[in-house]
């Protein structure tokens, strides 16, 4: 960019090689988009900020006003991600999946979706030995209270233990 004294003052030149437009309604419209992209920007950091509070009904409330889904790709990131810190994992998966097909950071957004699923399916694992190991301890509990029951362990039945079999 060219400086240019100007009234003693030096400052940048503005012609049709320069980041301004020379036509008014071509200045009016970059303008605009600058100061659309600077509320979109605002909003982010924004919900941002009320997502890392926990506050994730207004962060949310922020990012989809009129309950319409934003067009940015950092703000589809930033919905999925409060979805999923609320257990919504299916609508976090199409987000995430709506900022792929917008095109910006696709890879970043297909690993965020490939680590949900490997989650989704560690923590389903995590329950079913959860239950199998309830259900083996339930199983060894009721065969030590039958072999109680039938007298098979005699050093159970002196006074010290008699709670087990008045059951």
């Amino acid at each position: 960019m060219k400086l240019k004294k100007r009234n003693g003052v030096l400052g940048p030149q503005f012609s049709n090689n320069n980041i301004m437009p020379s036509n008014i309604d071509d200045r009016r419209a970059e303008m605009q988009r600058l100061t659309k992209r600077f509320d979109d920007r605002l909003r982010l950091s924004r919900a941002s900020e009320m997502a890392m509070l926990g506050r994730l009904l207004e962060a949310e409330a922020i990012l989809c006003p009129g309950r319409h889904l934003p067009m940015s790709a950092d703000e589809l990131d930033l919905l999925a991600r409060m979805y999923v810190k609320q257990g919504h994992y299916v609508l976090a998966r199409k987000r995430w999946q709506d900022a792929i097909i917008i095109g910006e950071r696709r890879i970043e957004f297909e690993e965020c979706i490939r680590v949900l699923d490997l989650w989704l399916e560690h923590r389903q694992q995590l329950w079913i030995w959860r239950i199998r190991l309830c259900m083996y301890l339930v199983a060894i509990l009721l065969a030590f209270w039958l072999l109680i029951r039938l007298g098979l362990f005699s050093w159970f039945s002196s006074h010290e233990f008699s709670f087990i079999t008045t059951f």
